[in-house]
């Protein structure tokens, strides 16, 4: 999509626990770690996308988890969507930003299986609490934000 004037585009992103550990994936233009995610398309809610996000970069279906205070209650004129547990904005370049809803999912299995050709080599880890920790002092590509929201989605789900 061409960007003709300053652009925001809205982003959807999951932490995935399984068990004891949250799932990173190298990002394969930027080199450091993040969750699965990327754009909203048009027509599609933020849960939606999320989810098809998930799919297509690891071929995990997964069920999203709330925040802890969080209940589903849908009405006959609406239906909630499971919340974000953080949102955040950040450039992408001086002409372009992203506003990203972050989620929390689990998944019943660790075993990654790439939808869409450009995920197929991407790195993958599932990681404990531990090594979390250990990546945040060891590994410069573990960003202060990505070890905040992975921390958080291992708490959520225990």
């Amino acid at each position: 999509m061409a960007h003709l004037n300053y652009s925001v585009d809205l982003c959807a992103d999951a932490y995935i626990v399984n068990g004891s550990a949250v799932l990173l994936r190298l990002h394969e233009k930027y080199n450091f770690w993040i969750a699965p995610g990327g754009h909203v398309d048009p027509g599609e809610d933020i849960n939606q996308a999320v989810l098809r996000e998930i799919w297509e970069e690891v071929g995990l279906k997964v069920e999203l988890v709330g925040p802890n205070t969080w209940q589903k209650q849908d009405f006959d004129i609406n239906k909630d969507l499971v919340p974000p547990i953080f949102v955040n904005r950040h450039a992408i370049n001086e002409h372009h930003d992203h506003s990203s809803f972050i989620f929390v999912a689990k998944s019943d299995t660790r075993e990654i299986k790439p939808q869409e050709e450009a995920s197929k080599y991407t790195e993958c880890v599932w990681v404990t609490k531990v090594e979390l920790d250990a990546m945040f002092n060891n590994d410069s590509r573990l960003r202060q934000d990505v070890y905040r929201y992975a921390s958080a989605a291992l708490d959520l789900v225990k």
